[in-house]
This record gives structure tokens, sequence and C-alpha cells, in this order.
């Protein structure tokens, strides 16, 4: 019994030990655990707070009121020079006001006293003219622009070397008073660049980014000049963006038309539209009345800006029961100090479930604006925004995700990047910059990955002010049958990368200055041959359908045409299929074979806006054209003369069947007749 006992005790010292020993390594390892967990906490907050430091994001939305001397009716007061003269440096369409004879004669004084930016503005501008003042005088504008270049002004050192490397002058008006060698281009751009020229960065970055220009392609080195550039575009779009109601981008791709042989009339907001869209206002139509008050708030398309005009419309529309209208009066009511009217309107809109009034009252909450303050209601109320796809939404939550502002959040640098990636996929310049720029180093536990980021950063780039104003001065020109001028302005564009700049640049060489005579007209279309070379390099399948087409009007290039509409085709191209038709309904390249010609042509639509037939073919492929189009039309009115002459189609066919069509008697495979049965049985 003793020894039992001793047994007993001894196991029972034991117990008690392990579990005491249990529950010391279980607080080591919480201690441990709670540690390891708040040095991460630790790290991470303070890795964000490097991250928010680099790349310094803004909310988008903001209380400050607008300058709206534009805009309550006063007449415009014609702008200092200097400020004349960057917006010609940007490329950009000046008011005709802006043009007028004192403010020009003020730059011509001081380029006299050997101001850098007024020389550097007057070269551009007797080079390229503008809209209000469209003459040119070339030589002055290459004296000019060289003496500012000389004297170290990066915006002309830029255009110089554009002029030595497009040879632009001698191509598009023929100009041979002064040469130019593609040489001298490359040091002149990398001068321009370090100085801070936009134009010149996008220049260089497309160059490392393709291999051009005598350049290796190098991502990082296109990275880094297209992050120093869209920096630049990004900051450029404020003034703007600041203008609309919610400080949003405005949404405008009449720049991106691609110029083609045959093309529709493009959509745009001409004097016509805004003419109905306030005929509609007018009679009481709400989405009218909220189109004119965003025409009114930003000044677009040529309606002055007027703050309350748009207010005025707002209230219209929102006396209608319209839910956009009464986010919007809310939000310009919001950034007029009139708090608790906007609040009311933005409630509201959020009822109908708006994505405009759950953005306007997470910046009520944000700001306090008539709300008291509160990360976690405007972080609630911008997701609801966000889950409608409100893009500013989405870009917002990025920022306060950085932050640590919200419901519990800590800063988190990955949150913040998912939210702008989602931004920047549809094409949010800001959040593209800041995606580009964490990818580009890794930021944030990021990956790093140079690819993702030169794409994002030259999407943000090329959205800036100065390429849309390049495009569409380029457009304009086009279509008032001003080919020298357009081919200049896309000839720029192309040069700085833009993708429909370089394949517009080789439309208008080639179909309009390439008609000119002699070499004139020979170096232009050798001209068009590269440019379109280089658009189809960097992605553009129009670009490669246009060159081979070109290469195919010249005997002995069928073959490599055909090779390119191949490769065109196989990406999508529904106009290179049409092509590959003609070329095999004609052997040109390939065996004739007229049903494989069918076959594409009949995926094509039948039709190629790149295509240009003449005499007989224009004649035949219009009629099979026609008649394919029309097939439906034709079996109906076959149908219907059926139905009169008949009076019962389905009787009518029966009985052309029947006399017309022996039914064969059915017979086994031993010889019998497997219905010899039922025909029996039909006797009896």
């Amino acid at each position: 019994v003793l020894v039992l006992v001793l047994v007993l005790v001894l196991v029972l010292v034991l117990v008690l030990m392990l579990m005491l020993m249990l529950m010391l390594a279980a607080a080591a390892e919480a201690a441990l655990s709670g540690a390891t967990e708040a040095f991460g906490s630790t790290t991470t907050a303070a890795v964000a707070r490097d991250v928010e430091a680099l790349l310094k994001p803004a909310i988008s939305f903001s209380l400050d009121e607008d300058d709206t001397s534009e805009g309550n009716g006063e007449s415009a007061v014609p702008a200092a020079w200097e400020a004349v003269a960057q917006r010609m440096l940007q490329y950009r369409q000046l008011e005709c006001h802006e043009t007028s004879v004192d403010v020009l004669s003020d730059m011509l004084d001081a380029a006299e006293a050997n101001d850098r930016l007024a020389m550097a503005a007057l070269g551009v501008n007797f080079l390229l003219g503008q809209e209000c003042a469209p003459k040119r005088n070339l030589t002055w504008g290459v004296h000019w622009i060289r003496r500012a270049a000389n004297e170290g002004q990066p915006d002309a050192q830029a255009m110089l070397a554009f002029l030595h490397d497009s040879d632009a002058l001698r191509l598009v008006y023929n100009y041979t008073a002064e040469s130019f060698e593609r040489e001298q281009a490359l040091p002149l751009y990398e001068a321009a660049a370090a100085a801070g020229s936009l134009y010149a960065q996008m220049a260089l970055g497309h160059k490392h980014a393709n291999g051009l220009g005598g350049f290796s392609e190098s991502c990082p080195a296109a990275a880094a000049y297209y992050e120093q550039a869209a920096a630049q575009a990004v900051a450029a779009m404020d003034p703007e963006r600041k203008k609309t109601v919610e400080h949003s981008n405005t949404l405008d791709a009449e720049h991106m038309t691609v110029l083609a042989r045959r093309m529709t009339d493009p959509e745009r907001m001409d004097a016509r539209q805004i003419e109905y869209m306030d005929y509609c206002a007018h009679v009481g139509d709400p989405a009218g009345k909220v189109a004119m008050a965003h025409l009114y708030h930003a000044g677009l398309h040529g309606v002055p800006r007027d703050v309350e005009a748009a207010e005025y419309w707002l209230g219209s529309a929102a006396a209608k029961g319209d839910p956009s209208a009464h986010a919007n009066l809310g939000i310009v009511r919001m950034r007029k100090k009139q708090y608790s009217k906007a609040v009311k309107s933005l409630r509201r809109a959020a009822k109908f479930n708006d994505a405009s009034g759950w953005a306007g009252l997470g910046y009520s909450y944000l700001y306090g604006a008539g709300l008291p303050q509160s990360d976690t209601l405007a972080t609630r109320a911008l997701w609801k925004a966000a889950t409608m796809g409100h893009l500013d939404a989405i870009y917002n939550l990025g920022v306060l995700a950085l932050a640590g502002r919200g419901a519990d959040l800590q800063p988190d640098p990955k949150m913040a990047f998912r939210f702008w990636s989602v931004a920047a996929e549809f094409s949010h310049p800001q959040a593209q910059l800041l995606v580009g720029r964490m990818a580009l180093r890794g930021l944030g536990g990021v990956r790093k990955d140079c690819r993702t980021a030169a794409f994002f950063l030259k999407h943000a780039m090329d959205n800036g002010p100065t390429p849309k104003s390049l495009l569409r001065t380029a457009l304009r020109a086009h279509e008032a049958r001003r080919p020298q001028r357009a081919a200049m302005h896309f000839m720029l564009a192309g040069h700085a990368g833009l993708e429909v700049g370089l394949h517009n640049a080789g439309f208008v060489l080639s179909e309009h200055i390439a008609r000119q005579p002699g070499v004139y007209g020979k170096r232009a279309r050798q001209a068009a041959l590269r440019y379109l070379q280089e658009a189809a390099i960097v992605g553009s399948i129009d670009a490669q359908v246009m060159l081979a087409t070109l290469l195919a009007e010249t005997p002995g290039n069928d073959v490599l045409a055909m090779q390119l509409y191949t490769e065109a085709a196989q990406a999508g191209s529904k106009d290179a299929m049409w092509h590959m038709g003609y070329h095999y309904a004609k052997g040109r390249g390939v065996r004739a074979d007229m049903s494989r010609a069918f076959e594409l042509w009949v995926a094509s639509n039948m039709r190629s806006k790149h295509a240009r037939l003449h005499g007989l073919d224009a004649l035949a492929f219009g009629v099979m054209r026609f008649v394919y189009e029309a097939r439906v039309a034709f079996v109906m009115l076959a149908i219907g003369a059926l139905v009169l002459t008949t009076g019962d189609p389905v009787a009518a066919l029966q009985r052309s069947l029947r006399g017309t069509q022996q039914v064969p008697e059915w017979v086994g495979e031993d010889g019998e007749d497997d219905f010899a049965d039922d025909d029996d049985d039909n006797d009896d």
C-alpha cells in the first residue's frame, strides 16, 4: 500500500510539473506572438508611412473654392504673355483673345530682349500656328527656336530635336532653307529631358521602350522617362479637372480617332449637339438639364464657364427627381459652403443609389462638411460608391487605405495598391501614376515589375493635356482639309510615342502629301511607310493593315503584304480579312481561290475601311456587297411572292416535291422489303 501511495504521489507530481511546463510554454509563445505581431504591425505602418511620403497621394476631391472670375458673364481679359507662352509650349490651342496683337507684341518685345520663354513660344507659334492665328513663317520659326535652344530653353531644345529627328519641314512643306540632321536630335532630346521638357521625356521613353533611334530596348530606362512625363502630365490635368463638379477627369476619346480611307463621321460634342442639348434642357428634359449644367460648370466645348448657370440647371433637374442632378447639386453646394443644403441633396441621391450621391456623402463625412467628421463613415459611403463603379471613389479608398483611415484599418500599402489597380485598369490617370511608381520600385511589398510599371506610366502620360491637344488639333486640321498642318501635329504626336499619332501621320503623308509630284511626293511616301511600320511595332493593328495595303499597291510586294494581313487577321482585324479575300480572289501572293476569298469577305462583313477600289472592281464588289447585305430582304420578298401566287406556300412546296422526286423503296440487307407487311396490311 505504501509503495502504491508513493507511486501515485510521484505520478501526480510529474503531471503537475508537465502542466506547469505547458503553461509556461504557452505563455512564452503568446508573448512572442504578440511581440511579433506588434513588430509586424509597426513595420507595416512604417513601410506605409514611407510609401505615403514618397508617393504623396491626395484625395481627388477638395473643398477649395473655384476661381469663378471666368464664369459669371464677365468679359474675358487677355492673359499675360508669360501664361500664353506656357500654353503654346504645351502645344495647346489658345482662345482667340489670347492671340491678340497686344499679347504677341509683348511676347516679341521680350524675345528681342533675349527672354528664353518668349523666344521658344514665338518659334513654336510661327512653326505650327494657332487656330485663331493660322499664319506661319517657317524661317522665323526656325530662327527663334534655334536662339532659344542655344540659350538652353528645354521646350525649344525638344522642338529642335524633333525637327532634326523627323525632317518634318522638308517632308511636309518642302522647306530646304535650313538643313536638319538626325544625329543632332539625341543630344538635344537628352538635354531637354534633363531640364524638364515633357515632350523630350515622352520621346526618349518611346525610343528606349521600343529600341528606336539607335537605342537598344530597355524597360528601366523607358520607365524612368515615362515616370517623369506621367508626373508632369497628371499635374497639368489639375486645372481642368478642378473645373468639373466632382473634380473628375474629363472623358473625351475624340482625339483617339484613327484615320482611314473610308470613315464614318466621328462622334463629338459640336455646336449642333450642344444646341440640341440646350433645347432639351429648355423643354424640360432632365438629362438635357444635367448635361448643360456640366458644360457650364467646366466651361467645355465652347460653352462659357458659369457656375451659377450650372447650379440653376442642376436645381431644375433635381426638382424633377433626377438622382444624378441631386448628387451634383449637393456637391456644388458643398463647395459653396452651403453644407446643410448639400447634405440634403446628397442624401436624396443616395436613396436612389446614385454613385455620385454616395461619393458626395463620403466627402461630407471625410471633411466634416455638414456631417460629423468620421473616417469610418466616409469609408463606408465611398465603398458604396465604389461598388457602383465610381472610379474616383475607388481611387480615394486607396488613399485612405494607405493612410490607415477608416474602420479599424491599419496603414496597408498592398490594399491601397489593389484599389488603385482597379481604377488604373479603367484609365484613371492618377491611379495609373501611383500603380506605375509602386510597381517600378516594388514599394510596400508590391512585386517589382518593370513592364507593368511602364504600361501604366505611359497610359497616365498619354492622358495628359499635351498629347490630347496635339491629336485633337491635328484631327481638326485634317477635317478642315489642311493636310500640312495635320501632318505636322500628327508627326509631333508620333515622335512622342503616341500610337494614334504614328498611324495618322503615316496616313496623312501617304494619302495627301505623297500625291505631290516628283521627289517631294516620293519622300513623303517613304516617310509614310516608316511611320506606319513604327506604329505597327508599338501595337497598332490598323497601321499594320494600312502598311500592307500601301505595300500591295507597289508591284512585287504581294507576298510580304499577305504576311502582314495574315498576322493582323490573327489578331482579330476584320479589315485584314477583307484584304486577304481580295488577294485570294486575284491570286496575288497566294494561289487564286474564290471560295476562300468569299469566306474571308463574309467574315469581314464585306467591308474594309482601308480599301480603295476602282473601275470594274469597285462596281463588281459593290454589287456583291449589296446582294450580301440585302439577302434577308430578298428571302422575305421571295416568300411574299410565293404567298401571293399560291396562297399556301407550304402546300405548294409539298406539291412541288411530290411532282419532282421519286421516293426510293427501302430494301433490307437480305434483299427483303422491310415494309412489305405494312403494304400487305394496307391491301387487306
